[in-house]
């Protein structure tokens, strides 16, 4: 069963010294419910059984915002293109969500292993390093390793348009602090996959099924074409609070809100190595240009930067109140 009884137990002793750092004094009802949601991350990495603490609640202990009154702070980060992209988002996500205050954050895993889908160790590794769920795309079910966890996790999507018999699912309801969290991942048809459903079939039957279980809802379109993007965030204007893009790897700068509410982008951009052909090595990707032979992409050599928006969203409309730009 992954993950395995002794890796929780490491994981449980390793969170143990910090829950009993304020032994002795007394806590309030709000700190006991922040150490809970500590205690039920930690021991429950990757696995769907129920703590007593409440079952898996995303980290949003870490900061303010449910006394702010600001509205609910949300992070979305595109494509991590490589093991060094994973690294990176190790190393410093979770001091991102510090300064700026996130409430819940969405990362793009799909490439986290060049072009083969993430592995199971990766999506531990960065729902430990701060991610509260991962979505994918095209590349997701090429690691057939993952597929448990896919199953298993909540935390882990795929698109939701795949076929009936693939691992995983499409959504998923985080019940956070602040409010009823809805996390979508669909893939486009034009220039993808044209055997795969109707992103707007899917959607559209989602959220009738979902209706009143949620109160902020995301969707990642994994697609090709910004129009095809565009029109579909449009066709949702009002219904869903958030409409991002991933799979292209470059940052687009249409960062807006729509008319009825609704914050979009056409693609986030990436979290991986600076300097190469949309996170991979210059000279792989010359060569099979030029000669339309198969070519093993390697990741470029420059320093690795994670692309994302931050979306501020009122958690009693669902309507999206700013959004902004953010890299690091």
């Amino acid at each position: 069963m992954f993950p395995s009884f002794q890796r929780s137990r490491q994981v449980a002793k390793s969170v143990l010294p910090f829950l009993l750092w304020h032994k002795g004094e007394e806590k309030s009802p709000q700190q006991k419910r922040k150490e809970d949601i500590r205690a039920s991350f930690a021991l429950y990495p990757f696995s769907n059984q129920k703590p007593k603490a409440g079952g898996r609640v995303p980290r949003c202990w870490e900061n303010k915002s449910q006394e702010r009154g600001n509205g609910m702070k949300i992070l979305a980060i595109g494509d991590v293109t490589s093991p060094a992209g994973v690294e990176h988002l190790a190393a410093h996500l979770w001091e991102v969500r510090r300064k700026y205050g996130i409430d819940f954050c969405i990362v793009n895993a799909e490439n986290a292993s060049l072009i083969t889908g993430a592995s199971p160790e990766q999506a531990e590794l960065l729902l430990r390093s701060g991610a509260d769920v991962l979505t994918g795309g095209n590349h997701t079910l090429r690691n057939r390793a993952i597929y448990t966890a896919l199953d298993d996790n909540e935390a882990l999507l795929r698109p939701l348009n795949f076929g009936a018999e693939a691992a995983g699912h499409g959504y998923s309801i985080f019940d956070t602090p602040l409010c009823r969290v809805l996390v979508i991942n669909a893939m486009g048809n034009v220039h993808m996959d044209p055997t795969l459903d109707s992103p707007y079939g899917a959607i559209d039957r989602l959220l009738e099924r979902e209706a009143g279980r949620y109160d902020v809802s995301v969707l990642d379109l994994h697609a090709e074409a910004t129009g095809e993007k565009l029109a579909l965030a449009f066709a949702y204007d009002g219904r869903l609070s958030v409409v991002f893009g991933t799979h292209t790897h470059v940052p687009t700068a249409d960062l807006k809100i729509l008319p009825h509410g609704t914050g979009y982008v056409s693609d986030l951009g990436m979290c991986g190595e600076s300097g190469g052909v949309l996170g991979m090595d210059p000279a792989t990707v010359v060569r099979r240009m030029r000669t339309h032979l198969p070519e093993k992409f390697l990741p470029a050599a420059g320093v690795p930067v994670a692309d994302g928006v931050i979306f501020t969203v009122d958690e009693h409309t669902g309507k999206t109140t700013a959004c902004e730009r953010i890299s690091f």
